[in-house]
């Protein structure tokens, strides 16, 4: 018994734990403390290549800003003409990055080539940093654009591609400016007909021309008063393609211009519901592009008629106090214009148009009429005494009332990362 007591109390004895115990700490310490030595070795080099990757992120796109800069001004010693693909704009070349007090970040690689449409170019932008090649570099690519008509002008006051009928007190005039190069009166893929007293003039010096002296392919004179039976490829540089579309629908919902939904079937504005000077866009019901084949025809999963926007403008629309709406209507449907209006600026519809004048309004810019689907003439008229006039003006069409930049700048929804670069 007394064996056990005395096992019981040397037991219950703490004399002697406090050695285990600090010996113990010292070594949750010490794991401690070479676990915080690794990270002070590793931390500084993760921290050092995070930066890295982000001033290369930054270096790629100085590159994309350097060459949108390059493309808008072509005549600058460092700016790049129409014709992308010169050096040092072609890949192969280190572009170097410098930051506001001129030291230098890094070099960027940039490659400019021409994009799908005329107005497009693709830039690819590789920033390394601190040099080529480096321990960090991004890959950073987007399209970028100018507006369509700035670079390609329409070639008529009256662009349709379809039919023509001009009737009454009508005027078509590419006389009043040639500021951009001549251009035709109108333009049609079919034909062209006049009634009434309805004048049409193209830009060149002699007299009106009649239809039956045209070529049976339109495309005779240089210059000419009515172009009837254009061909359909010849319409292509001057259609707006579906990035054209997007860019103009961005500038729309920014400035609050843009519609959309069941709304546009039938929509009208009046002098009871007037359009602000500046970029109108009416998109379809779906809010879609209308996708169509080229030459116009019906195709199988083509976009319904039943999507297509119907819009009527009457005279009083313009909220400006002059009575006059600056800027450019995007219709993707048919527009009709009745009454008195004047607009300086593009009218484009990617269906059809009907304009019936009355008292002296005028467009004064240029007008298109796409006609993706309706095959019944493009109709230009007036009632009694009432006058419809289209006069060419080369600045309201490829700057609608000043309310578009004039330089490439990013389409919407092409600006990417490249992953894995």
């Amino acid at each position: 018994m007394r064996i056990y007591h005395l096992v019981i109390r040397r037991l219950g004895d703490e004399r002697g734990i406090a050695l285990p115990m600090a010996l113990l700490a010292l070594l949750i310490l010490s794991t401690l403390v070479i676990a915080f030595a690794l990270l002070a070795t590793s931390e500084p080099l993760v921290a050092t290549n995070q930066k890295m990757v982000a001033q290369a992120r930054a270096v790629a796109e100085s590159g994309l800003e350097k060459a949108i800069w390059a493309l808008n001004n072509p005549t600058d010693p460092n700016g790049l003409s129409a014709m992308p693909g010169a050096s040092p704009y072609d890949g192969s070349t280190d572009i170097a990055i410098l930051n506001s007090s001129g030291t230098q970040i890094g070099v960027a690689r940039v490659t400019v080539t021409q994009g799908t449409n005329t107005n497009e170019r693709n830039v690819v932008s590789v920033g390394w940093v601190p040099t080529n090649p480096g321990k960090a570099h991004q890959k950073i690519q987007a399209t970028v654009s100018k507006f369509l008509f700035k670079v390609s002008p329409p070639p008529a006051a009256l662009t349709v591609a379809g039919e023509i009928s001009a009737g009454g007190n009508v005027n078509i005039n590419s006389r009043t400016d040639v500021s951009c190069g001549n251009k035709d009166g109108t333009w049609s893929a079919g034909a062209t007909t006049t009634g009434g007293s309805a004048t049409i003039y193209g830009a060149d010096a002699g007299a009106n021309w009649n239809v039956a002296n045209q070529s049976a392919s339109g495309m005779g004179p240089a210059i000419t008063d009515t172009r009837l039976n254009v061909p359909t490829t010849a319409f292509d540089p001057y259609i707006l393609k579906n990035a054209d579309m997007n860019t103009l629908k961005a500038y729309a919902m920014k400035n609050g211009t843009y519609f959309t939904g069941a709304a546009v079937q039938g929509l009208t504005f009046n002098s009871g519901r007037q359009l602000p000077n500046g970029i109108i866009f009416i998109d379809t019901v779906s809010g879609n592009n209308i996708d169509y084949n080229a030459d116009g025809t019906p195709c199988a999963g083509c976009t319904s008629t039943s999507d297509f926007a119907s819009v009527d403008i009457h005279g009083g629309f313009a909220a400006d106090p002059s009575g006059i709406f600056s800027g450019m209507i995007v219709v993707a449907g048919s527009l009709a214009i009745d009454g008195n209006v004047t607009m300086h600026g593009m009218v484009y519809t990617v269906n059809d148009l009907t304009y019936v004048g009355t008292g002296n309004g005028e467009i004064d810019g240029a007008v298109f009429s796409q006609n993706v689907r309706d095959v019944s003439s493009t109709t230009i008229d007036t009632n009694a005494g009432g006058n419809a006039q289209i006069n060419y003006n080369c600045n309201f069409a490829s700057n609608p009332g000043g309310q578009l930049p004039q330089g490439f700048s990013v389409v919407p929804g092409t600006y990417k990362e490249v992953s894995g670069s």
